[in-house]
């Protein structure tokens, strides 16, 4: 026994440290669950915090109340001194004090109310967006001593998805306040910040979307309205008493008035007045010098808008700018209107009440307004334009066919008085213009007969007229020539002339014309003016066979005109039997993704002798002797043919349009022959198309309903070619159903470098939108007028911009 308590004594003390060790272990072990208790309790009162903070936000609508409570929560449960929260300007770079507890609690004018970025610590954290703990401000060159010196700081920025929103600046007496969990828990707090001050702005952005749209439907109602009178009302004085109400809907309105000007008469009148202290009559007109320092007149010479207050009006008068007429008013908001390529008018309201005010806003909407009126009164000026324009050629605005036949006319009855006089014709055809096509476009052969046609001008008279009667052809008219001689020295002059090369550009081109020359006298009563120009046409055509670039007068040996038509109509009946007509193919390109649409095919008369011929030389012939409907036929044949054998080599979907005649259409059994072709060939009708004038349209129009359905309903598109040409009435394309409409090249010629230069092209777009007509522009040569059209609104185009006419074997090489 006494060995065995030995051996527990030497044992004893090893286990002593072993227990001492397994204590200190356990210690240990508690003061760590102690301290993560405690840490756990610390998270579970910030999170108790953030909650209660994110919960409280959300009741609070406004950035006023949001901001004041946010520093108050944090100083209040983190127990800090101080707590202020700045607002972020991004575009003038400054943050703003909105809130503060403790000693910045101040008004804003007192302190540091407003810091720019990189200003302080707090204008450091708006440039870095990071948060910034200064454990001592004595050691930081960035501190700024605000109410009083501090001697730590935190600042947090408030942000969301990268944009800065404000800064949460805290500060402290003493020095190593702050630390990593304080900066944690504002990080939160700027968090649940950020959150709620987007889901205001976004909360805000709707109610102000929303009256925005509310707004916008009410604008859009008025215009509608404006714009159904522009096309019902008839009555210009109701139409403008129309439009003063639905503008005093949106903005007030009492005086109102729409100026207009006669650059003919050049005198401004106001058709429409309605003032509460002034009265100006319709029918009073005012000379063109009060455009000159009146503010309707100040609108007009800079062809923009007008908004001035009172000082801005002061300010003109005094400096003589304008002169006020009448009583002056507080506010004045003026906007022109145009028609073609002048202002043709203003339309104003005024304010005569200190408190009322016009701003951007109006401006904008008057604006509208005005487009909407010019596009009404567009209607009296283009009826003027249509009415030039149906007499007068586009390309050189010189008199055309129509009007050259009626000064004629006027000059054979004035003759009668005046029997002395001769009344001459001289027609003049250009030699190997052609070629100018040709090898160089038409762009630079339309530049080339304007050089022309001003050359032309030049060896005339005022009182001549010269006329171009379509092509390179032009035809003179001398009214006072008394003599034989003194037509042919006109002749002479004329030929000479234009043996003078022209330089356009990088171009010198030489020409010649040939002339020829008829006579009405004494001897030739029995002449009308049909006979007199034929007669002119036939020399003209004998002065090109006797060698080119001379005149010939006409005798009774040029008996031209009856074998030449024999002629031509066996050579024409030929063509069609030899297959002598050939179809070239001009691509039609979508203005968005440049793909190919289509293409329109083109017919050429490959003349055994006379070469290629265009239609132009053969199908007013062809529609005299009634071959049009075959020609026709024969084309739609051969372009189904090379459809048949495209379809075969190219899996890309695009259709051929053919160019059918009036009398095509109007024919009742025309659309099923053009059905049965495709059935014969194999090929769906989709990729077939048939282009049709207005006048085709017009002329039967029962039977142009029945063939437009018979080809739609099969699948085969319809293209309104031309338009703007003809009649381009409304009523009568809300009769039919179509698919296209292209605007003649001549519209887009002419086109302006200003989208709002252009409102035909604009209006033709629009019109055909709200028809649901695809549009199509032909004659683009030229990348600003490929622009302009695709910010128009227009779909496809075709023209030299893209490519010229192809032959089939040059099609399929650009369809690869």
């Amino acid at each position: 026994m006494t060995r065995a308590m030995d051996e527990w004594s030497a044992a004893q003390p090893a286990d002593v440290a072993e227990l001492q060790q397994q204590n200190k272990t356990l210690l240990a072990q508690r003061h760590e669950l102690l301290q993560q208790n405690l840490q756990l309790q610390r998270e579970t009162s910030i999170l108790h915090l953030i909650n209660k903070l994110a919960l409280q936000l959300n009741e609070l609508m406004t950035p006023a109340d949001i901001y004041p409570f946010v520093a108050q929560q944090v100083a209040a449960a983190l127990g800090f001194e101080d707590c202020a929260i700045f607002v972020a300007d991004a575009k003038s770079r400054t943050l703003t004090r909105v809130a503060a507890v403790g000693s910045r609690d101040l008004p804003h004018h007192q302190g540091l109310g407003v810091l720019s970025y990189g200003q302080g610590i707090v204008g450091q954290c708006a440039v870095q967006q990071q948060s910034i703990l200064v454990a001592d401000t004595r050691q930081c060159q960035h501190y700024l001593k605000d109410v009083s010196e501090r001697l730590s700081e935190l600042a947090v920025p408030v942000l969301e998805q990268g944009e800065l929103l404000a800064v949460i600046d805290c500060e402290q007496w003493d020095a190593h306040f702050f630390n990593d969990q304080h900066q944690q828990i504002l990080e939160h707090v700027a968090s649940i910040l950020s959150s709620r001050l987007r889901k205001l702005q976004d909360l805000a952005a709707l109610e102000l979307s929303i009256k925005k749209l509310e707004y916008a439907e009410l604008v859009q109602k008025a215009l509608f309205n404006i714009a159904s009178l522009s096309y019902d009302a008839d009555d210009f004085n109701a139409f403008y008493q129309h439009i003063h109400q639905n503008v005093s809907s949106l903005i007030y309105a009492p005086n109102f008035y729409i100026a207009l000007y006669d650059d003919k008469d050049e005198v401004l009148h106001f058709p429409y007045f309605v003032d509460t202290t002034e009265h100006i009559s319709p029918t009073t007109i005012y000379p063109k010098e009060i455009l000159a320092n009146s503010l309707t007149g100040y609108v007009f010479r800079t062809d923009e808008p007008l908004l001035a207050d009172r000082a801005l009006l002061e300010e003109f008068d005094r400096t003589k700018v304008v002169t006020a007429y009448g009583s002056a008013p507080e506010s004045w908001l003026g906007v022109p209107f145009r028609s073609g390529d002048a202002v043709r008018g203003v339309v104003v309201v005024q304010s005569y009440d200190p408190g009322i005010s016009y701003d951007q806003k109006d401006l904008e909407l008057l604006t509208f307004v005005s487009q909407h009126i010019s596009s009404a009164l567009e209607r009296a000026f283009v009826q003027q334009r249509l009415r030039h324009q149906a007499l007068h050629d586009a390309l050189t605005n010189l008199p055309n066919r129509l009007l050259f036949i009626d000064r004629v006319n006027h000059a054979f009855k004035r003759r009668f008085r005046y029997p002395d006089k001769l009344v001459a014709v001289l027609y003049l055809d250009l030699d190997r213009f052609k070629m100018v096509n040709d090898t160089l476009g038409h762009q630079v052969g339309d530049e080339f007969l304007i050089a022309v046609s001003g050359a032309l001008k030049s060896c005339l008279r005022q009182n001549d007229t010269l006329a171009r009667l379509g092509g390179d052809e032009f035809a003179i008219l001398l009214e006072d020539a008394k003599t034989v001689p003194d037509v042919i020295e006109v002749a002479e002059r004329i030929a000479a002339k234009l043996q003078q090369p022209f330089v356009l550009k990088q171009h010198q081109l030489q020409t010649s014309t040939s002339i020829g020359i008829a006579l009405a006298d004494v001897t030739t009563e029995q002449m009308d003016t049909d006979e007199l120009i034929r007669r002119a046409d036939i020399a003209m055509y004998q002065a090109k066979q006797d060698g080119r670039g001379i005149w010939r007068q006409f005798c009774s040996e040029m008996d031209f005109a009856t074998t030449a038509h024999y002629q031509l109509e066996t050579e024409l009946k030929a063509a069609l039997q030899q297959s002598q007509f050939v179809l070239y193919y001009q691509p039609i390109i979508d203005l968005s993704s440049e793909e190919t649409l289509g293409f329109e095919a083109l017919i050429r008369w490959q003349h055994p002798e006379r070469g290629l011929l265009s239609p132009a030389d053969f199908v007013p012939l062809a529609e005299e002797l009634g071959l049009l409907t075959q020609i026709d036929l024969y084309v739609v044949q051969a372009a189904v043919k090379q459809l048949n054998a495209w379809r075969l080599d190219f899996a890309n979907p695009f259709y051929v349009s053919v160019n059918v005649s009036g009398r095509s259409f109007s024919d009742a059994d025309f659309s099923h022959k053009v059905l049965d072709l495709l059935a014969q060939a194999g090929v769906q009708p989709h990729y077939l198309a048939i282009e049709i004038t207005e006048s085709a349209l017009i002329d039967k129009m029962a039977q142009a309903k029945i063939s437009i359905d018979c080809l739609r309903e099969a699948g085969v598109k319809v293209l309104l070619d031309d338009f703007g040409t003809g009649y381009s009435s409304l009523s009568y394309l809300h009769e039919f159903q179509l698919d296209v409409l292209k605007i003649d090249r001549s519209f887009i010629a002419g086109i302006r470098p200003r989208i709002q230069e252009n409102p035909v092209v604009n209006t033709i777009i629009t019109l055909a939108k709200t028809l649901s007509l695809t549009v199509i522009a032909e004659g683009i040569e030229t990348s600003l007028q490929r622009k302009l059209l695709s910010e128009l609104g227009c779909d496809a185009g075709q023209g030299y911009w893209f490519a010229k006419a192809l032959t089939a074997k040059e099609a399929s090489s650009w369809l690869r």
